[in-house]
């Protein structure tokens, strides 16, 4: 287990590949055995690190509520990471939330960055409700034991139901079976006081999608943007807005794939896509 003592946390994160194209992912969890990232990294000659952000064990546990600065915290600290591992400019990815974070990084340290790949990244819609659908649903099953294992089973079945297909293979089936098992050790076992953070979405102080194009239009970071037509937590149109709003930014949307599926069932093509924008953008 590799952890990093940084201001005022301590991170687990875990290194793939070497040299100095470095490419750094920060999220809740990531699985250790079937990633894009480890794939870029083993496959590609990336040297990536990918970070659980505080307040996910074995990280550092939060216990006070960081209000609108959550997203804020994670990109200072993947910069303070970076830093502490003697990197100056890096590629940055994330799913989810850990595009969320991604996004701040544009905001606030752009010069950082050498390009920004999203996945299921949206940002959320701003239609009046400060928190996400379905970061609501993990906080209300949090509030007892008795909802909270039934829902974390569901999680981590079907954040993995895409691997099932790949239990008989020769190559990846036990890989495959790992991930499934690590996948749900990390749900049932979440604490609590994790299980209920609200970050809110990124950028919270956005109220209305204008404000919130308004401060995308700032960003220049070279943009790949990865989606799926089946996401509902971030939605086709939702990706559209993001992709007229940042100038020079692509979009590759795969059909019929989900927000739980898109990192692990488009994991080859992440890495196709992935290669092909930095070709193109000549960034590699």
């Amino acid at each position: 287990m590799s952890m990093i003592k940084l201001k005022d946390v301590e991170l687990y994160y875990e290194e793939y590949g070497s040299g100095d194209r470095y490419i750094i992912q920060a999220q809740q969890f990531v699985s250790s055995y079937l990633s894009y990232v480890k794939d870029l990294c083993e496959k590609q000659g990336f040297h990536g690190y990918i970070i659980r952000i505080r307040g996910y064990a074995p990280s550092t546990l939060i216990t006070e509520d960081l209000g609108d600065t959550w997203y804020d915290v994670w990109a200072q600290d993947v910069c303070d990471f970076a830093d502490a591992m003697g990197i100056d400019k890096f590629f940055y990815t994330g799913h989810s939330h850990g595009a969320g974070i991604g996004w701040h990084i544009c905001k606030n340290h752009p010069e950082r960055l050498r390009g920004f790949f999203a996945s299921g990244c949206g940002p959320h819609k701003k239609d009046g409700q400060e928190t996400g659908h379905s970061r609501m649903q993990t906080i209300e099953a949090a509030s007892s034991p008795e909802t909270w294992l039934p829902f974390a089973e569901k999680k981590a079945a079907n954040g993995t139901k895409s691997l099932l297909a790949l239990l008989d293979d020769p190559e990846e089936g036990e890989a495959a079976r790992k991930e499934i098992e690590q996948t749900r050790e990390f749900w049932v076992n979440m604490p609590a006081i994790s299980a209920t953070m609200n970050p809110k979405k990124p950028f919270p102080k956005c109220k209305t999608e204008e404000e919130l194009i308004a401060e995308l239009e700032k960003i220049h970071v070279p943009l790949l943007m990865l989606g799926g037509t089946a996401d509902n937590v971030s939605p086709p149109d939702v990706m559209v807005r993001s992709l007229c709003a940042v100038k020079g930014s692509r979009l590759v949307l795969f059909e019929g794939v989900d927000h739980q599926d898109l990192t692990k069932k488009c994991r080859k093509e992440y890495v196709e896509e992935i290669m092909a924008f930095c070709r193109t953008k000549h960034l590699i």
